[in-house]
């Protein structure tokens, strides 16, 4: 639950790390004079300890990595698997109530396999999140496996956690990142001590974590594609409900937001198959009851304000692998028949075959469908292809040379012109042509990459050797 924390020491000498053989400190110097020019830092098991050069001592990093012996932080760390990772600093002589917190944060990983429904899923259902402009975060180098909400104190985040931590599982992400401590100063945690307030903690994730998913906004897509079966009072509405930028472009009071929150989640319950947030509630749920749970028993005694924050059960599998619909607002899940609606139009086909996709009655609902992937085919390939020419570019630079030529495969067709735009590329023997588009784009970006001025215009016909 607790993760990433950043403290300082109080009344702590640096000179007690400086005789541990684990830490290994390093230092930027001066080549010459051999000064040093920052702090020192060394790395131990997922934690960074810090001595800045004024003598104060800082501790950052993953206290749950640290627990895991540096591996990672995909798994649950329980509350007593945080009290034994706060014992174990007190090795390198960190004393929990002789800290000050700079900032932490809170996380859970959710196995989102229980409810047969995979993560990407859930990120890509976030409409609107504490009224912040959505941030796409980079894993491994990669964007779309994640998001980010960036409030004046505090971070939300959302990503796939088995992408980041490379492991096979389905694991949905879900952390607040409190990068001020005024953030929690009602809460009154300061030190690490506070952290393992169980009461503190309790009120602290209730408040500061729960509540922000409360008011987070989901709306998946398929759910309801289209307006067709909403009362017409609602059709135009809905349409601004469902667009993320439109809860955020202007300002609106809290009380407005509220509003609107509720009659989307009101339509989603009512025409929806199945209210994803409410999922997402209850995945929550059983993980902050493995967070609490006590190994003497089963009975949950230490964080019983949280057991009431939820009272769905609708995310757990009932021993069946057979695919159904998870129900939101019930309170046991069941096998729902899985109506099919026309991925175009939005009509029912569950009387059609098991694999169609569109309505029978309506050829325009394939042939959109058709032509949309075409376009979508057309663009990726020009893409390529303006990529290959930008690399052939910079890779032959001044190089290339220009004559006039024509594109000897040209057609003539009644009413078109015979010639058009043709580059013929020649690379070590080997001819290469591009035509139209292609070409009229390898001619503007040769013109912007060369350092000769073009004194006279192109002819519709160039050769490049």
């Amino acid at each position: 639950m607790i993760d990433g924390i950043s403290i300082e020491l109080l009344n702590f000498s640096p000179t007690v790390w400086e005789q541990i053989p684990e830490l290994e400190f390093s230092v930027l110097t001066s080549v010459g004079s051999g000064e040093e020019l920052g702090s020192r830092k060394a790395h131990y098991n997922g934690l960074d300890f810090v001595i800045e050069p004024r003598g104060k001592a800082k501790v950052k990093g993953s206290i749950h990595k640290f627990y895991n012996n540096g591996l990672n932080n995909a798994n649950r760390l329980t509350y007593e698997d945080l009290q034994r990772a706060v014992s174990q600093l007190k090795a390198f002589g960190i004393e929990p109530k002789k800290t000050k917190l700079k900032s932490f944060e809170i996380g859970l990983n959710l196995d989102t396999s229980k409810c047969k429904i995979d993560t990407k899923t859930f990120l890509e259902s976030i409409v609107y999140c504490r009224g912040s402009e959505r941030s796409d975060m980079e894993l491994n180098g990669k964007t779309g496996y994640g998001y980010t909400y960036n409030t004046t104190n505090a971070t939300y985040k959302f990503y796939d956690k088995a992408e980041q931590s490379k492991v096979q599982a389905e694991l949905l992400r879900v952390e607040s990142k409190f990068t001020r401590m005024r953030a929690v100063e009602s809460h009154q945690i300061h030190s690490l001590s506070d952290l393992l307030d169980k009461e503190k903690l309790t009120r602290l994730i209730l408040d500061k974590f729960l509540k922000p998913i409360d008011e987070t906004i989901f709306f998946e897509w398929d759910q309801i594609k289209t307006t067709r079966r909403l009362p017409a009072k609602y059709k135009s509405k809905f349409k601004d409900l469902r667009n993320p930028d439109w809860w955020i472009k202007d300002e609106r009071s809290r009380k407005e937001r509220q509003r609107n929150k509720l009659l989307l989640e009101k339509l989603i319950n009512q025409y929806a198959k199945r209210n994803i947030k409410n999922i997402l509630k209850d995945l929550i749920s059983l993980e902050l009851k493995a967070f609490s749970r006590s190994k003497k028993g089963d009975k949950y005694t230490t964080f019983e304000a949280l057991e009431n924050w939820n009272i769905t059960k609708n995310a757990e599998k009932k021993g069946t692998n057979t695919p159904c619909i998870v129900c939101a607002d019930s309170t046991e899940q069941s096998e729902v028949k899985e109506k099919k609606y026309c991925l175009c139009c939005g009509a029912d086909i569950s009387h059609q075959k098991k694999e169609s996709k569109y309505c029978s009655h309506n050829r325009k609902c394939r042939d959109k469908a058709y032509n949309l992937k075409v376009s979508e085919k057309r663009k990726a390939n020009k893409t390529k292809k303006e990529k290959e020419i930008i690399n052939l570019i910079d890779k032959l630079g001044s190089q290339l040379k220009l004559t006039k030529t024509t594109n000897p495969n040209r057609k003539k067709t009644k009413g078109i012109p015979s010639r058009k735009t043709s580059i013929i590329v020649t690379i070590n023997g080997t001819r290469k042509m591009y035509h139209g588009s292609a070409a009229r784009f390898f001619l503007n970006e040769f013109e912007k990459k060369t350092d000769e001025s073009l004194t006279k215009p192109l002819g519709h016909g160039t050769k490049c050797t």
